[in-house]
């Protein structure tokens, strides 16, 4: 036995990690089955379900041909990297959620006699999405859920927790994780039949982002420790229309804005996006976000702008309260005022792997959501889809779960050695790397646009971090900074040999090179 001291233990039939809406949605489903404890690093408002401005993407009125139309257009924003029958259980899936979620109470926008209010957003052939409080669907969807499940007595809420290790049966099976309080008040060990990730993406890897700072994809990176398998990581889409002002961090724009009639111009006002797609602000996101760069790359001196003040003030107000108001509290007024943008990392289409039913490539251990990689997105996210996997993956992870499911008698408990609290990990000396430097590697490398040698120099130097890791104490920052730099270690070796498509896009290495090439290739 080792004398090293132990976490404090506790089980649950099944241990879910990450508290947005695909964790949640999880929960709901999971507690007819059995006791539930989802552990979060913070609040419901610490991750990025809480702030999403888009709404659910669902084939309105869910029969065949609304059903084809949906799938089609996911696949088309996907740049073909879509696994159809995948994106076809989804898209079949959205009736179920749709109509859940409106028997949990979840106040989607009507009309006056009292119908579901559709809207349209890029790259989408029909207006298909709704949307609850305006700009307010992700916030509303997960407080909804939550207050569904919080008081349930088979479930149990734990924060502020950061997974550190998975544990497992002798047999490999996962058996449930190690957990550092990030008060610093000790260890925990949550053993489970089943263990969830609902963690989200990693895009705030990146020095501009649109999501919270804590979406670093530490579970990913502990996962892939113990075995999962990870792909298509380097299928990152970065949102086009991001607030950018100096001193201010990045802001979403939401994508709604142009699906209704918002305008991307230069300081001439002359609307860019014709030149690179005949959809112009309807284009695919990964399609705007490029012409984006090539216009800022081609006139570094001038401004880009999201212009909506030809639409009235009154239904801006309404229908976007949340933008409008975070716009005014910086001096944008929308109803008469441009807003300059610029794009910033926003969503993962790649993950750890898993099957439509949310299955790892290890036993035991499942994902849903931005987490997992179900090669519905292809290279590229159709908009407002993002809720609609969370949701209907909610609901077959635990279908999966349900049909593995072991038996009920006592867990094999891990081996001594994993169970106990680890005295080190690998560390670098203070302040040679930090989170800083390591968003500026990506967002310099890994970025919009890439070119095959910054992407070469980006891979050595997170290996040349890596290689001079030494172990150290364990700390906050230091479980932070390790987890970044191997997660940033296999971004980089999936751009060289991920398809050059979609999001994963790249120029030829000219260093005279003026993004005609780019622009060509960046149509259709």
């Amino acid at each position: 036995m080792s004398d090293r001291p132990q976490a404090k233990r506790i089980t649950a039939d099944f241990l879910i990690v990450g508290g947005g809406i695909a964790g949640y949605q999880t929960a709901l489903d999971l507690l007819p089955l059995g006791s539930v404890a989802l552990v979060s690093r913070g609040s419901i408002a610490s991750g990025s379900s809480y702030y999403a401005q888009g709404g659910l993407a669902i084939p309105w009125k869910f029969d065949r041909e609304a059903v084809n139309a949906h799938v089609a257009d996911t696949i088309r924003a996907g740049a073909g990297l879509c696994d159809e029958e995948r994106v076809r259980l989804l898209i079949e899936g959205a009736e179920e959620a749709f109509v859940t979620l409106v028997s949990y109470g979840v106040p989607f926008d009507r009309d006056e006699k009292g119908e579901v209010l559709l809207t349209r957003e890029a790259a989408h052939s029909r207006p298909r999405i709704v949307h609850a409080g305006g700009d307010k669907t992700g916030s509303l969807i997960l407080r909804t859920l939550a207050q569904n499940v919080h008081g349930h007595e088979r479930f149990t809420f734990l924060t502020p927790y950061r997974l550190t290790r998975l544990l497992k049966e002798p047999d490999g099976r996962v058996a449930g994780g190690l957990f550092m309080d990030e008060t610093g008040d000790g260890w925990l060990e949550i053993l489970a039949r089943a263990t969830i990730m609902a963690t989200g993406g990693f895009s705030a890897l990146f020095a501009r982002t649109t999501n919270p700072p804590s979406q670093v994809g530490d579970a990913a990176a502990v996962c892939h420790r113990a075995g999962a398998e990870l792909e298509r990581l380097a299928f990152t889409q970065f949102h086009p229309t991001v607030l950018d002002l100096p001193g201010e961090a990045p802001f979403l724009l939401t994508e709604a804005l142009r699906g209704e009639g918002g305008h991307v111009v230069n300081e001439s006002g002359e609307r860019i996006l014709f030149r690179y797609h005949p959809d112009g602000e309807l284009a695919p996101r990964d399609v705007v976000s490029r012409a984006l760069w090539l216009e800022a790359r081609a006139h570094p001196e001038s401004s880009l702008y999201l212009s909506v003040n030809h639409l009235p003030a009154s239904y801006l107000k309404e229908r976007f309260p949340q933008v409008y108001t975070h716009c005014l509290s910086v001096g944008i007024d929308l109803s008469r005022d441009r807003a300059p943008i610029r794009p910033a990392a926003h969503f993962q289409m790649g993950g750890i792997r898993t099957d439509m039913d949310g299955r790892t490539s290890l036993p035991g251990l499942y994902a849903v959501g931005e987490v997992a990689s179900t090669r519905v997105h292809g290279a590229n996210r159709l908009a407002s889809n993002s809720l609609l996997e969370a949701l209907v993956m909610g609901h077959r992870v635990v279908r999966g779960i349900a049909s593995d499911r072991p038996g009920r008698g006592e867990l094999a408990l891990p081996p001594e050695e994993e169970r106990d609290i680890p005295q080190s990990i690998p560390t670098l000396p203070s302040g040679e790397v930090t989170m800083k430097v390591i968003q500026n590697i990506l967002w310099e490398k890994a970025g919009i646009v890439r070119f095959i040698s910054q992407v070469r120099a980006g891979r050595e130097e997170i290996e040349g971090y890596l290689a001079r890791m030494r172990e150290g104490p364990v700390t906050t920052e230091g479980l932070l900074l390790w987890n970044a730099l191997e997660l940033s270690r296999e971004i980089f070796k999936d751009l060289l040999v991920a398809p050059r498509v979609g999001a994963n896009f790249f120029l030829e290495d000219s260093p005279a090179g003026n993004g005609q090439s780019a622009q060509k290739r960046g149509k259709g």
